[in-house]
């Protein structure tokens, strides 16, 4: 016989056995309501899948990455040094301009102080006032996007250029001066369920050591070693977002133009190709390249012009914030995707239909079948280019993870150590040669789908060396001189990643060069 009983109403004093009885029941109550709900969420590939990935990221994470300590603090000098040029010679322009003085640095400006900024480049020199939006509260700023913009400005472009310098070479310094664990290894970690696409997320370990270990600027990385004896790995899946773009087209619309475009070998100089037809195209791809790397606006050669402003449009970027962040005149940036969507109609069709699926369900579908629901405005453009940009997105990562999950149970032979968005990193004893390991790795991250007659293939490249840096020798930095200095001079770095070529051995994988990176 049921009983129905008012618990609004039960009084824990009189009716002392009834309310043990209610509340032992209600536990039990939802604890099977709990287990139903995640029963429920088990027949979920998705579920299944980030449940799986809980063994290989906490034994990356268990792991770490060994750090050379005094590359490190060699690193802090040399941005220290730095950093107090560049402040030096952003007093001296303040100087010449304002007469105020900061009581706690007697210098006329603090670099890292907002307001002062705020007040000399808003107040002083009457630049337009540049503002964000903070949850819902519009405030004045002078961050990244707020300065760049002020950059346009003659008599602003010093002061900004010295601001954002000093800004980016404390960024990296963080980096050189972030706690380390006392074995010399950088742990993160990594959260598998953090992000809204399926990417993973990082962050300082549990004991407060390291840091995010995906935003590591490259310029940093060569202070991450291999271990004594093992020598590094890295695989990096190519074009694995343009191809996803090129695949959704092709299923949803039957516009197969990007996707072959990607698959033609150099998508960058195809591009424009399509996009410049009145350059003297040749046929020849290693002509078109050099003709595709000619200048085009500045210091910008169309090939990278091509690269930069195809990504943007990609995206649902529109022509004033392509032309803002190329640093290029409006028209030239209409001019490029007028030709860019002539060329790969299948863009319009995919951004309209995007649209339309926000406004009648605000739900998407990745073809790894990860949904998601969007809950903010359907009809505003920043909603619409998150949504446009999240199925390419998650379905890199999805990618990504399932070759790492295949790596880790499939090839024991190598030692995860990290997970960088489209990229894995490993280490392999030195006793293994390369052409016996990597193939196999490559092997598990070949994961193709199918649509009718067509597949979907997103190819590996994999990179070796001794540490996480890109592998610079003599010759490149004397290419780099020769091509006119631009921006950072390369670090000299032998032992860092280089692609690897089947059948030509690399010289620097021996015991003898690991032993010597121990001491």
């Amino acid at each position: 016989m049921h009983q129905i009983i008012q618990t609004a109403s039960l009084n824990q004093i009189n009716d002392s056995s009834t309310y043990d009885q209610v509340y032992n029941g209600l536990d039990s109550c939802l604890t099977l309501e709990i287990f139903n709900k995640l029963a429920d969420k088990s027949s979920n590939p998705i579920y299944t899948f980030e449940r799986a990935l809980q063994a290989p990221i906490l034994e990356i994470m268990l792991r770490g990455f060994r750090v050379d300590r005094r590359e490190a603090l060699k690193g802090v000098i040399e941005l220290s040094s730095k950093i107090a040029k560049i402040d030096n010679i952003l007093q001296r322009y303040v100087a010449a301009i304002w007469d105020k003085v900061d009581p706690k640095t007697r210098q006329p400006i603090n670099a890292n102080s907002p307001d002062q900024i705020k007040d000399l480049l808003y107040t002083h020199m009457h630049f337009p006032e540049q503002y964000k939006n903070d949850k819902g509260v519009r405030k004045l700023s002078v961050d990244r996007d707020a300065l760049e913009k002020l950059q346009d400005y003659l008599y602003a472009r010093p002061i900004v250029n010295c601001l954002l310098a000093i800004r980016d070479l404390k960024k990296q310094k963080q980096v050189f001066e972030t706690e380390i664990d006392s074995d010399d290894r950088w742990r993160t970690s990594y959260n598998i369920a953090g992000t809204d696409t399926g990417r993973l997320s990082s962050s300082s370990s549990s004991e407060n050591t390291g840091s995010n270990f995906q935003n590591i600027d490259g310029a940093l990385r060569h202070i991450f070693l291999a271990d004594p004896g093992y020598y590094l790995i890295g695989i990096d899946l190519e074009q694995a977002e343009s191809r996803e773009v090129g695949w959704l087209q092709g299923i949803l619309f039957d516009r197969w133009e990007y996707l072959d475009a990607c698959y033609s070998g150099d998508l960058h100089t195809l591009v424009c190709k399509l996009t410049w037809k009145n350059l003297p195209w040749t046929g020849d791809p290693k002509k078109d390249r050099e003709i595709a790397e000619q200048p085009f606006y500045r210091d910008f050669e169309y090939r990278f012009m091509a690269k930069k402003l195809g990504h943007g449009s990609n995206y649902y970027g529109k022509p004033p914030t392509l032309a803002r962040h190329a640093k290029i005149p409006l028209e030239l940036a209409e001019d490029f995707q007028q030709n860019y969507f002539n060329a790969f109609p299948g863009f319009p069709l995919w951004h309209n239909w995007v649209r339309e699926q926000l406004i009648t369900s605000s739900t998407l579908t990745t073809p790894w079948g990860r949904t998601r629901q969007f809950f903010d405005r359907a009809h505003e453009d920043a909603t619409l280019r998150k949504a446009i940009a999240f199925s390419p997105q998650s379905s890199t990562a999805d990618r990504t993870n399932l070759a790492l999950y295949r790596i880790w149970k499939n090839v024991p032979q190598v030692q995860l150590l990290a997970q960088v968005h489209d990229a894995i990193y490993c280490q392999c004893p030195v006793t293994i040669h390369p052409n016996d390991i990597i193939p196999l790795l490559l092997n598990q991250i070949d994961i193709r789908l199918h649509h009718k007659d067509r597949e979907l293939i997103v190819p590996g490249e994999a990179k070796i060396g001794y540490n996480l840096g890109s592998y610079v020798d003599e010759n490149d930095i004397a290419k780099w001189q020769k091509n006119g200095a631009k921006g950072t001079m390369p670090r000299l770095n032998l032992l860092g990643l280089k692609k690897f070529k089947e059948n030509i051995p690399d010289e620097r994988i021996t015991q003898h060069v690991s032993k010597r990176l121990d001491r």
